[in-house]
């Protein structure tokens, strides 16, 4: 769950020295300041998992988050998905349609495994 406590739990995991951490938490906070940046906690936690604990990573998905925080969910959180171009086809086979739910299903688990590591 996206949570304010979430975030810093996983900062937490990812930064064992307390000053990297702070200055990791604070580059994040900059995602979340502006009225039309939404679901922030959710952002913060999508930026973590994509930023492999580099704070330079950090501050670019911030950036990318400031400009459609929407992109870093879809890298975070569905990352098959978000690969399989030919699933934005609106005539999808029977089969199609299956295996787009095994992506889907398969993106959840690796999320959720992430969020409980």
């Amino acid at each position: 769950m996206a949570t304010p406590g979430a975030v810093h739990g996983k900062a937490d995991v990812m930064w064992s020295d307390p000053l990297e951490r702070e200055r990791a938490l604070a580059e994040l906070r900059r995602y979340g300041q502006e009225p039309h940046e939404r679901e922030v906690e959710r952002v913060h936690l999508a930026i973590l998992k994509l930023c492999d604990a580099r704070v330079d990573r950090l501050i670019e998905l911030v950036i990318a988050a400031k400009r459609d925080y929407r992109d870093v969910l879809m890298w975070a959180e569905y990352p098959g998905e978000g690969q399989a171009l030919w699933a934005l086809r609106a005539d999808l086979t029977t089969e199609q349609r299956v295996r787009l739910e095994e992506l889907r299903r398969q993106d959840r688990q690796q999320y959720q495994d992430w969020l409980r590591s």
